[in-house]
């Protein structure tokens, strides 16, 4: 299931059980009403009832739909955002590292104010980086070769 599918699925639950309570509450108002002689004060006081939802239900669907955001949306992205930040802060010196443009190097200088680090990409090759532009650590994986059946 998508996201947008699973929002549309909570919405329309809530706009279901939003509706069902107000048919629940003029079906009560409008069993007594049907009585004949006093029809016409009851019906009055039917779309009385109708009127006075209380107002927390009716905010009920906005309020699932923000925390559903922020537990599924907001809070991963805050987790990964201050996971980014410890890494970024925890680069020293001969780590190596892949650039957001994907160049692989070693960490070979970080400058005095820690905004700038200097990437050594081959034995001459050293390339000057924000800090920022730093996407992971990378790890080597030792590439075993395939058996042969």
């Amino acid at each position: 299931m998508t996201l947008l599918e699973g929002l549309t699925s909570v919405g329309n639950w809530l706009i279901l059980a939003q509706t069902e309570m107000l048919a629940q509450a003029d079906g009560a108002a409008a069993a007594p009403a049907a009585g004949g002689a006093g029809a016409a004060p009851l019906a009055d006081g039917a779309a009385g009832k109708a009127g006075d939802v209380n107002p927390m239900l009716q905010f009920l669907p906005m309020i699932v739909i923000f925390a559903f955001f922020y537990f599924i949306l907001m809070r991963p992205q805050q987790k990964e955002a201050r996971k980014r930040q410890e890494l970024l802060s925890s680069l020293k010196k001969n780590d190596k590292v892949v650039t957001a443009g994907g160049l692989i190097g070693t960490v070979a200088d970080i400058s005095p104010d820690g905004q700038r680090v200097t990437l050594k990409v081959d034995d001459n090759t050293r390339i000057k980086f924000l800090r920022s532009s730093i996407q992971s650590i990378y790890e080597e994986k030792s590439e075993t070769e395939p058996s042969k059946s």
